[in-house]
């Protein structure tokens, strides 16, 4: 399916837009705060406390922001958000000085809390809204409107600040960030794209496989309704009985899907290995370019742009490829490429330091990195029972979150001598484990094909509540 034909399903055009604007806006920030940081402070070490704090909320947050987005409707939850980003964003006016440094830091950490609900949001939302065959492509096409977000974003941060200043970028980003609200608050009802963790006796919307779901106190199952009709369009959905928020309870319900699911397992444990190499690629990166390279901040900056190019060029050859091959394969055999194009750019410095050759080399590996993650997006979707995938996808940015933080430790270690070759080549290393653990995707026998979840749930009653058993298709849940 091309992606034009996937955005013009009901609500995946508005998903798509509301998420290229919030990239944009996402992007400017990212790019034009630090130099703002730098001229006010000019030092590289606080510079770098703007980026470590993005991460903490990441991990922090990420839990309870699962619980939130299962519990409530995703474009309302996405609108409030949105308006919150924008509002958050206020007080980076009044940071003029070096003394209200902290007014950054608390803008930076509120905002990145933000993010933490707005991600797994999307992309649990992006599940709902189309058929299982189709979820790698919407998957792709968010993908490449995220490396077009950044393409044109960071250097127009770059551009505001020079222009306008740090008031001028705030002011651009806030208004972003209201258009946003505005796009989605606007929608049309789409069915399926409804969220809500079902009370006892209810059923859980959006599901497209036909399993079963949780709803019967005697940990019996009943049916889920299909996802379309046979003219293709939504079919209708039951509206969903809410329980109370539990958010510890709610959170371990989540990690225990996780837990009890062998193919969330293994996604877990791949992007917990590309987390570190990723983390570690953004100190190793620069710490190359300046010592082989000989290059300075405009060629960094050239070199993290130019692998959205690649994102969006190959868009429609990851089309033709993943029609012809699953999920499992495809994060597989797209992290041995990005692992071995990172090989060769880390030495090829033996052979030419003609910094076009590096420009070639990081548009190429923009393909793999876009198809890598819209593998694993897949995987995870497809194998997540739909009144526990936000909790799926948020423990999965909380893994990668953190694992990337500890990469970026990691690499700081690392001198400028010997110690950066070595640490280079195991960076790239670790991308080819991460294919290798990807392995274990393409063979699992629980795994059918792109967007085809099968997972039986039951619920058994305990003091506490009601407690999910998961068991795949076939099976039985374990008596307890």
């Amino acid at each position: 399916m091309s992606l034009l034909r996937v955005v013009r399903r009901p609500g995946v055009g508005r998903l798509g837009g509301a998420g290229l604007l919030s990239g944009l806006a996402d992007w400017m920030l990212f790019i034009a705060l630090p130099m703002y940081v730098l001229r006010l402070t000019g030092s590289p070490l606080v510079t770098a406390t703007v980026f470590a704090l993005e991460l903490v909320p990441t991990v922090l947050a990420s839990p309870l922001a699962g619980v939130l987005v299962d519990r409530f409707d995703p474009w309302r939850l996405m609108t409030a958000v949105a308006l919150l980003q924008a509002g958050c964003l206020l007080p980076l006016l009044l940071a003029t000085s070096a003394d209200r440094l902290w007014l950054v830091y608390l803008v930076v950490v509120v905002k990145s809390m933000l993010g933490t609900v707005i991600e797994p949001c999307r992309t649990t939302t992006a599940a709902r809204l189309v058929p299982p065959d189709e979820l790698i492509p919407v998957n792709q096409a968010m993908g490449v409107l995220s490396s077009l977000a950044r393409l044109v974003g960071g250097p127009l941060g770059g551009l505001l600040l020079a222009r306008y200043g740090a008031h001028g970028v705030v002011l651009v980003t806030a208004t972003t960030f209201g258009a946003v609200a505005t796009f989605l608050a606007l929608r049309r009802h789409h069915p399926g794209a409804t969220a809500g963790r079902p009370g006892p006796g209810a059923t859980v919307p959006g599901r497209h496989d036909g399993g079963t779901v949780p709803g019967r106190h005697d940990g019996g199952t009943v049916p889920a309704p299909a996802g379309t009709d046979p003219s293709g369009r939504p079919a209708p959905t039951t509206r969903p009985v809410r329980e109370p928020i539990h958010p510890v309870r709610d959170w371990l319900d989540g990690v225990a899907v996780v837990a009890r699911v062998p193919v969330l397992r293994r996604v877990m444990g791949v992007a917990g290995c590309m987390a570190l190499a990723q983390g570690a690629f953004v100190v190793l990166f620069v710490l190359f370019v300046v010592r082989d390279l000989g290059g300075g901040e405009s060629e960094v900056g050239v070199l993290r742009g130019v692998q959205a190019i690649g994102a969006l060029a190959g868009g429609g050859l990851l089309g033709l490829v993943a029609r012809r091959t699953t999920a499992g394969r495809l994060v597989a055999g797209a992290l041995a490429v990005f692992g071995g194009l990172s090989l060769v750019t880390w030495n090829a410095t033996a052979v030419t330091t003609t910094f076009g050759v590096y420009v070639g080399l990081f548009i190429a590996a923009g393909l793999p990195g876009l198809a890598s993650m819209t593998g694993l997006f897949t995987l995870l979707q497809a194998h997540s029972p739909d009144a526990y995938r936000g909790r799926v996808m948020s423990a999965f940015f909380a893994v990668y979150g953190g694992v990337q933080a500890l990469g970026m430790l990691l690499a700081g270690l690392v001198g400028t001598g010997t110690g950066l070759t070595v640490a280079l080549d195991a960076q790239g290393a670790c991308y080819l484990a991460a294919a290798a653990l990807a392995l274990r995707l393409t063979t699992d026998r629980q795994s059918p094909g792109p967007g085809r979840s099968r997972i039986i749930m039951t619920s058994r009653r305990t003091p506490s509540g009601m407690t999910p058993t998961i068991s795949p298709v076939g099976r039985k849940p374990a008596r307890r």
